[in-house]
């Protein structure tokens, strides 16, 4: 899991994109992450940096379970800057 950081109980991630097409990629092949993993990170939108950090954690479990690792591995396969 290349990039992501490791804070206590959850781990995040910057993604910094070319353009707005890459950016707006990235949010559909997220929102099928989400749908087929279901399982729902938190999102922060930087428009001025154009960058998305996601932070992962799984609060049922107290911090950071197999579905994190899932959706981070998933997320570094569909990354395109």
């Amino acid at each position: 899991m290349n990039g992501w950081i490791f804070n206590g109980k959850s781990m995040f991630k910057v993604f910094v994109f070319e353009d707005w097409d890459h950016i707006t990629d990235f949010l559909i092949n997220l929102t099928n992450l989400i749908k087929e993993l279901d399982h729902h990170p938190d999102i922060l939108f930087h428009t001025a940096s154009k960058s998305i950090t996601i932070f992962l954690t799984t609060h049922s479990e107290g911090g950071i379970s197999e579905k994190d690792q899932m959706m981070a591995q998933r997320l570094d396969e569909v990354y395109k800057p």
